[in-house]
């Protein structure tokens, strides 16, 4: 089982412009697009990911960009389509954790009522939801019905939810080594993972 936290960049995007809508290639109604910008289609490294979040409103986010640059660059590909949209850098708002495993879905079954299976929880939906009472963003990671999940949790609940995680997958887990949830300031970057042969 492996838990990631990876900071992104995001950006809020309030329109109800076809216009602006087209620019940003906004997804439809409870859908996730994935790739674009400089992105290849999966949740990595690279890319930007669009999210929405209701009638006239999307979550943008991308790694790799401090937040008030990936607002330039937003703001830039609208162009003349601003009139009557509304943008904001909501970088400190949530963070991103990543959740990977054989037992993903079971996992996050513990505390999440909405049906993942892959053939109800496609690569191009998203959906908001409460996971073990705290409020996220859930999407597939990737195009894989294998992959993992992304999870945009409000950043003060990040390490409950991370702790929670690991603590809803021990069962799954066949090895003495201690799960621990650990940080390096330098990568800003979270990551855990229970090793040995027997990891989810």
């Amino acid at each position: 089982m492996q838990v990631c936290e990876s900071p992104v960049a995001q950006v809020v995007v309030r329109t109800t412009d076809a216009n602006a809508i087209a620019r940003l290639d906004l997804p439809a109604a409870c859908h996730v697009r994935r790739g674009g910008a400089d992105g290849d289609g999966d949740d990595g490294d690279r890319g930007e990911v669009a999210i929405w979040l209701g009638p006239d409103e999307w979550l943008l986010y991308r790694p790799g960009i401090p937040g008030h640059e990936y607002l330039a660059e937003v703001t830039g590909r609208l162009g003349d389509a601003q009139p009557g949209t509304f943008l904001m850098d909501a970088s400190g708002q949530r963070t991103r954790l990543l959740l990977a495993g054989e037992h993903a879905r079971t996992v996050l079954a513990h505390g999440c009522a909405i049906d993942l299976a892959p053939e109800s929880f496609g690569p191009d939906e998203a959906a908001q939801t409460l996971l073990a009472q705290t409020g996220v963003i859930l999407h597939r990671s990737g195009d894989d019905p294998a992959s993992g999940f992304a999870l945009l949790v409000r950043s003060s609940f990040a390490d409950y939810l991370a702790h929670w995680l690991l603590d809803a997958a021990a069962e799954y887990c066949h090895t003495d080594a201690a799960a621990e949830y650990c940080h390096t300031d330098a990568a800003a970057e979270y990551c855990t993972s229970t090793e040995g042969p027997g990891h989810v």
